[in-house]
C-alpha cells in the first residue's frame, strides 16, 4: 500500500491541537501523579489498607459497569480506533482510569500506572478530534498524539513516547504524517508536568567491558531470558482472566476472589515490596540487592490483579520484573548488575509490547548512550523471543 503524504497546511493544525492535547493530558496526568504518590506512601504507612483492595475491586466493578460502557476495553479501544475502529472513545474512560488506578494502588495493588496515562491521552485526543470535526486520518494522528502525550507525562521520556505512540498499534509500519504532532504532544505533556513539581526517575549505568565475542553471547542468552518473561507475563495475564472468569462467573465476584489472594500473598511474604509500583525493587535492582525470585513474584502479582480486572498498567511491572531479572542473572553471567538491570528493564518491556524502536530509545534517555549496541540487540531477539502476542491484544502486525 502506498502512503498518502498529509498536506503541510493539515499538519500544522494538526500540530496546534496537539499542544492542546499535550497541554491538557499534562494537566490531568501530572494531578494523578501527585495523588497517585500520596496514595502508595499511605498504602505503605497503613498496613490495613491491604484488607480493603477487594472491595475497591467491587466498587470499580460497579463504576465500570455502570457507566464504563466500552471503557474496560481500556487501552486496546485507543488501539483500535487508531487503526480504523469506529467505536467511539467516551470522556468517561479518563476518570474512570483516574479514580481506579488511584485506589487499587492506594489499596495495595500490584499494577503499573501506563495504562492510565495512555487512556487519559487517549481520551484528550479523541475528544478534540470530536470538537474539531476530524477527519478518520486526523483522527487518527490525534489519537496518536494523545498516547505520546500520556506515555511521555507518565515517564518523562518524550522521544520514547512519541516513538511509542507511532508504532504500538500497528506493528512493523510508523504513521510518518503522525511525527511531529505526536513529538509536540509528547514534549508538551511532559513540560507540562514538570511544571507541577512531578519528578521522573533517571538511572545511570557505568560503561561495561569492551564489545567481545563472549560478552555478545552473554547478552544474547539473557535477551531470550527476557524474552521469555515477557511471553510469561502475557500467558499468565490471559491465564488469570480466564480460569478466575471461569469459575468466576459474575465479575464482581471475579475481581474481589482475585483482590483476596492479592491480600493472601501480601500477608504469606509478610513484606510490602511487591505491591504498587514496587519502585524500591527497581532501585534496588541497579544495586544488585534484590531477591533471586524477586521477578517471578511480582510478575504472578502483577499478572494475578490484572487477570482479575483492577486499573492501572503493565509497564512500571515490566520494568520491575526486567531489572530484578536482570540483576539475577548478572550473578549467573558474571556481568556488572546495573548492566544487566538495565538490559532487563528495557527487554521485558519490549518483548511484551512489541515495541523495540521505542523500547531501545528509552534506554537511551533513562541509561544514556552507554552500551547501546548490546540494549538494541536486546529490544529485537526479546521481541522475536516473546512471539507476536503481547500485552495489547488490539495491535495489528504488518510484515
Amino acid at each position: 500500500k502506498g502512503v498518502k503524504q498529509m498536506k503541510s497546511t493539515k499538519i500544522i493544525k494538526l500540530a496546534l491541537i496537539s499542544i492542546l492535547i499535550g497541554g491538557i493530558s499534562g494537566l490531568f496526568i501530572g494531578i494523578f501523579l501527585i495523588l497517585l504518590e500520596k496514595a502508595v506512601d499511605l498504602n505503605l504507612k497503613y498496613y490495613w489498607l491491604i484488607f480493603i483492595l477487594p472491595l475497591s475491586g467491587v466498587f470499580m466493578t460497579y463504576l465500570y459497569t455502570k457507566f464504563g460502557d466500552n471503557s474496560q476495553k481500556g487501552n486496546n479501544l485507543i488501539i483500535e480506533d487508531i487503526n480504523g475502529s469506529k467505536e467511539e472513545i467516551k470522556f468517561i474512560m479518563a476518570p474512570l482510569v483516574f479514580l481506579g488506578t488511584i485506589l487499587t494502588h492506594l489499596f495495595g495493588g500490584s499494577v503499573g500506572r501506563e495504562g492510565s496515562g495512555v487512556q487519559i491521552g487517549g481520551t484528550v485526543g479523541s475528544s478534540l478530534a470530536r470538537s474539531f470535526k476530524s477527519t478518520v486520518d486526523e483522527k487518527k494522528i490525534l489519537l496518536i498524539s494523545g498516547v505520546a502525550a500520556g506515555f511521555s507525562s507518565v515517564y518523562g521520556t518524550p522521544i520514547t513516547a512519541t516513538i511509542f505512540a507511532l508504532e504500538i498499534a500497528n506493528i512493523g509500519s510508523l504513521s510518518y504524517n503522525s511525527m511531529v504532532p505526536a513529538i509536540i504532544a509528547s514534549i508538551t505533556g511532559n513540560a507540562v508536568v514538570k511544571l507541577l513539581g512531578v519528578k521522573h526517575s533517571h538511572y545511570k549505568i557505568p560503561p561495561v567491558e569492551a564489545f567481545t565475542l563472549i560478552m555478545v553471547l552473554k547478552v544474547i542468552a539473557m535477551a531470550i531470558c527476557f524474552g521469555l518473561a515477557s511471553r510469561l507475563f502475557v500467558y499468565m495475564t490471559h491465564w488469570f482472566k480466564k480460569v478466575l472468569g471461569k469459575y468466576c462467573k459474575n465479575s464482581y465476584l471475579k475481581i474481589f476472589i482475585g483482590g483476596t489472594l492479592m491480600v493472601i500473598a501480601t500477608l504469606i511474604l509478610g513484606n510490602r515490596l511487591y505491591n504498587n509500583l514496587s519502585l524500591g525493587l527497581l532501585s534496588d535492582a541497579f544495586e544488585g540487592n534484590v531477591p533471586y525470585l524477586a521477578f517471578i513474584i511480582k510478575l504472578i502479582l502483577t499478572t494475578l490483579c490484572l487477570g482479575a480486572g483492577y486499573q492501572g498498567g503493565e509497564v512500571t511491572p515490566l520494568f520491575v520484573i526486567g531489572a530484578t531479572l536482570g540483576a539475577t542473572l548478572s550473578h549467573i553471567f558474571g556481568v556488572p548488575f546495573a548492566f544487566a538491570a538495565a538490559l532487563g528493564f528495557v527487554g521485558v518491556f519490549s518483548g511484551a509490547t512489541n515495541a523495540p524502536i521505542a523500547c531501545f530509545m528509552m534506554y537511551v534517555e533513562l541509561f544514556g548512550a552507554n552500551d547501546i549496541v548490546f540494549a538494541m540487540m536486546v529490544c529485537i531477539i526479546a521481541v522475536f523471543v516473546s512471539g507476536h502476542k503481547g500485552i495489547y491484544t488490539s495491535q495489528l502486525w504488518n510484515e
